[in-house]
């Protein structure tokens, strides 16, 4: 072999490996991503949300889709990797199995903080608080009416709102029938045009088939804001409603996963207090315009262009 035979072939090596494996000295880094096997059109949300985690994460992605039925020791077996993104709930089982050996990412849920950490689908109020001062700029107050399990979001609340100049009134219920009492007495005290209602994402407190027809009711009539961390709710009647930016939680998914790892979460797994669950920071807006116009809103197209959607249509 030539010395430029010899040369030629060490510099093909050392490119190979450089792209298989190791690029400047440094490992590729590789992410499992766990997502659940489901019928067009829902399978569009998981896909928009890959789109974003391969947006934001600078390595190899190794998806690992799940159907209805799995062996849960089985799929957990196939994942090599040590950064592992789970979406959905069908797959916490599996994030069960290795969590306290691996850095585990829910995402695509409403998870709430247990042993776990992700980013929910409970919308952020930071978010929320900035767009309500912008479709409804004379509210001061906000009334929210919450169940324990929606208790770590509202704590986040309070703080959001005095940042934002609003007062909060959170009112913290242990099922449906103290619920339907609590919004029954905030119709009856409130008749200012400043106070608005938050549905968080709430099992107790925004019940679709008892709360929800005669809230929106009642605030109709009364010509109270109402506004909701659940999609369909601005159809419904309510003012706008936050709608998951389905990419931008991929991201939210990525960036969160980076902080955990500089924390070396990995290695301190077992402690607790290392558990973090971020509400969604990613959503985009769907606006009830006939609720607008009967509030006294118009908005402007600078506004209106930045809806995803708008009800009626």
């Amino acid at each position: 072999m030539t010395y430029t035979t010899r040369k030629l072939f060490y510099f093909c090596s050392l490119l190979f490996l450089c792209m298989s494996n190791y690029c400047l000295g440094e490992p590729v880094k590789k992410l499992t991503v766990i997502y659940p096997e489901v019928d067009a059109p829902n399978d569009a949300t998981f896909s928009q949300i890959i789109q974003g985690i391969r947006a934001e994460f600078k390595g190899q992605i190794i998806p690992l889709r799940i159907p209805r039925n799995f062996d849960v020791k089985q799929v957990s077996k196939n994942v090599f990797t040590s950064q592992v993104i789970i979406l959905g709930k069908r797959g916490v089982s599996i994030a069960n199995e290795f969590y306290q050996e691996k850095l585990v990412v829910i995402g695509a849920l409403p998870l709430i903080p247990t042993h776990l950490s992700g980013v929910s689908l409970m919308a952020s109020p930071t978010v929320l608080f900035e767009t309500l001062g912008e479709l409804a700029p004379q509210i001061n107050i906000i009334n929210v009416v919450y169940s324990a399990s929606s208790a770590w979001l509202i704590e986040n609340a309070k703080i959001v709102a005095k940042s934002k100049g609003y007062i909060l009134k959170a009112i913290l219920v242990d099922d449906l029938k103290m619920a339907v009492k609590t919004y029954n007495n905030l119709f009856e005290k409130n008749t200012s045009e400043n106070v608005a209602i938050w549905l968080p994402l709430d099992p107790i407190t925004t019940n679709e088939q008892i709360i929800l027809p005669t809230l929106l009711e009642k605030a109709w009539k009364k010509k109270i804001v109402v506004f909701s961390s659940k999609p369909t709710h601005a159809k419904r009647g309510a003012l706008f409603s936050a709608l998951p930016d389905n990419m931008g939680l991929g991201k939210q998914l990525i960036k969160l996963m980076s902080v955990l790892n500089s924390n070396n979460v990995i290695k301190n797994s077992k402690n607790n207090n290392l558990v973090v669950v971020k509400p969604l920071n990613a959503i985009k807006l769907a606006v009830n315009l006939r609720t607008a116009a009967h509030l006294g809103y118009n908005y402007q197209p600078y506004l209106l262009s930045r809806f995803s959607q708008t009800f009626p249509k």
